[in-house]
């Protein structure tokens, strides 16, 4: 019993090291603390009597035993957690904002042996994969933390027991300090009452937040990947991204495919795409990120909004912009306006200076939406589970249903810079035109470019291996039904170079299309289109490019469909209130 005992202070005095700090009513600690008794006492009776220890000499062959017992016992709590922790689809009260990605671990719970799980991120360097392997390590890794205080523990009572018996009533008196001092942490902030209503953590209920503002939370962490530009093989091999951690295993799946299918046309629901997030105007949204990234510093800047960060440094706290080495993360909170006027396309972007990083891909949009609005996938008309895409159907209960299509302009970097290349591993050939030489493929939309020059001159193995079948564009494929209204939310993102959105609808001498948009650094536009008599006016596929001739030719250029019957795999508005 003292060494169970002496084992939950251990985990205690992890927990206040490790999450930061304390703040967690009895109600949520001591039952967590009661399974790991349940866990721990049995465990000390076997070894125990496996070892039958006399004197402090067996000490180290029972913390030895204990050590074997616990490895395989915290790898299997580890993936029956893993197997808990995935999360589920459930409906929000109403009026009540739905946590975009599921946390799986309360922060008080999260360096506990029974909560044991593959995200550890405060002190796990990069996780390859969520992979079964990779979550049993990390609960015999944390087996490795709680077995630190073993050898002293089991030294301290053997010695004890050595001693005359008239001295054992003396020796058991201190063993009640460890009773007393996992009685008073877990009376900590509890008034003997039910738990009070929670955000998510400590980090929450320390934000900036209106009171009763509904909360979005989201998870995202900034990685490594190789980025497919089309299906030619076309690629960025030392890209970057941010992602939703819930969909690092999806991502890394798609790296793995072969060439021909690492890309299909228009980009619908593919994984390695710009994240962009939505929240509701008037909300509270917090961004837990994490760098996972093998060797660099890296931040989520959240371009035109301020936020309060919250996090663990060397100076016990961060401020907004600030990068974190790898395996670190922190808390953004933001306080989202209410006003209508701030609906729009807010740039998630790196801080670092020269933005080589936001070149690589280490960008993505935050999409503000009308107060209440709910979110729907493009393709199903199913609840957007991810609340993330650039592309969704947007239910307003005040306003009128709108589609919603995301494209983020990006430039990859001049030519000695861009580090863009064929499947075989070539770099793509420069170019020199009117505004001056450009490395093909270097300009896109949502990390895709269909550069335009004659492959079969420059590269024509390269043309023949590529399968016919896949020559559709891997640029995003806008769609739309006539006469519906649409939001088409576009946004610069990447380097200082300007871009110039065009829409062209056919005839332009007859008022077909949109003029062109500038495009600033950093900064977003909404165009409102598709009621009747605006554009589009017929269905039909219509260009979308920037109006930059190096831009186009250079990749920058995908279609717009508009469809008068309905299609498959493309879902119609609901109807209008």
């Amino acid at each position: 019993m003292l060494l169970t005992l002496g084992m939950l202070g251990w985990e205690l005095c992890l927990l206040e090291l490790l999450s930061g700090g304390f703040g967690v009513p009895a109600s949520a600690l001591a039952p967590r603390l009661a399974r790991d008794a349940m866990l721990l006492f049995p465990l000390w009776l076997v070894a125990l009597w496996s070892t039958r220890p006399e004197k402090p000499r067996d000490a180290a062959a029972l913390s030895l035993c204990f050590l074997l017992l616990l490895l395989p016992v915290a790898a299997g709590r580890a993936l029956v957690q893993r197997s808990q922790a995935r999360p589920s689809s459930s409906e929000a009260a109403e009026g009540q904002a739905v946590s975009a990605t599921t946390r799986t671990l309360e922060d008080e719970g999260r360096f506990l042996c029974a909560t044991v799980n593959a995200d550890v991120s405060a002190v796990s360097p990069e996780p390859a994969n969520d992979s079964l392997v990779a979550t049993a390590w990390t609960g015999m890794r944390d087996a490795l933390l709680l077995q630190v205080p073993v050898l002293p523990l089991t030294l301290l009572l053997l010695r004890r027991r050595s001693r005359p018996a008239a001295s054992e009533a003396r020796a058991a008196t201190p063993a009640l300090g460890p009773l007393i001092f996992l009685g008073l942490l877990c009376g900590w902030s509890s008034d003997g009452g039910p738990p009070a209503p929670r955000v998510s953590s400590p980090l929450e209920r320390e934000a900036a937040c209106r009171p009763g503002a509904p909360v979005r939370t989201y998870s995202v962490a900034a990685i490594s990947v190789d980025l497919p530009l089309n299906a030619h093989g076309d690629h960025q091999p030392q890209g970057l991204m941010y992602v939703l951690e819930e969909r690092l295993p999806a991502v890394r799946e798609q790296e793995r495919r072969p060439w021909p299918e690492r890309t299909a046309p228009g980009l619908h629901g593919e994984p390695i795409q710009p994240l962009v997030l939505r929240a509701n105007l008037g909300e509270c949204l917090l961004l837990h990120f994490t760098n996972r990234l093998a060797t660099g510093p890296a931040a989520l800047r959240i371009e035109g909004l301020p936020a309060t960060v919250r996090g663990r440094g060397p100076e016990g706290g961060f401020v907004p912009g600030t990068a974190v080495p790898p395996g670190q993360g922190l808390t953004y909170v933001l306080s989202l306006p209410e006003s209508a006027e701030a609906e729009g396309t807010y740039l998630l972007h790196d801080s670092e200076e020269g933005g080589a990083r936001e070149a690589r891909g280490l960008f993505g949009a935050l999409v503000l939406e009308p107060a209440g609005a709910v979110y729907s996938d493009a393709s199903t008309g199913e609840p957007l589970r991810h609340g993330a895409g650039w592309e969704a159907l947007i239910d307003v209960p005040t306003g009128e249903h709108f589609r919603e299509l995301v494209l983020l302009y990006h430039a990859l970097g001049p030519p000695e810079a861009a580090d863009v290349r064929t499947a075989s591993g070539a770099p793509l050939p420069v170019l020199d035109e009117m505004a001056g030489p450009f490395r093909t493929g270097a300009f896109g939309v949502n990390y895709r470019s269909e550069p335009r020059f004659d492959r079969e001159e420059l590269l024509p193995e390269e043309h023949e291996q590529r399968p016919a079948s896949r020559r559709g564009l891997a640029t995003p494929a806008l769609r739309s039904y006539l006469g519906e209204p649409v939001r088409l939310r576009i946004a610069h993102a990447g380097s200082a170079e300007f871009h110039v959105h065009h829409l062209h609808g056919g005839n332009e001498r007859r008022g077909g299309g949109e003029p062109p948009r500038l495009l600033s650094p950093g900064r977003g536009q909404t165009l409102r289109l598709g009621k009747p008599g605006d554009f589009p006016r017929a269905p039909g596929s219509f260009l979308v490019h920037c109006h930059v001739p190096n831009h186009f030719t250079g990749g920058e250029w995908l279609e717009w469909h508009v469809f008068s019957a309905r299609q498959p795999g493309l879902a119609p508005l609901p109807s209008p209130r």
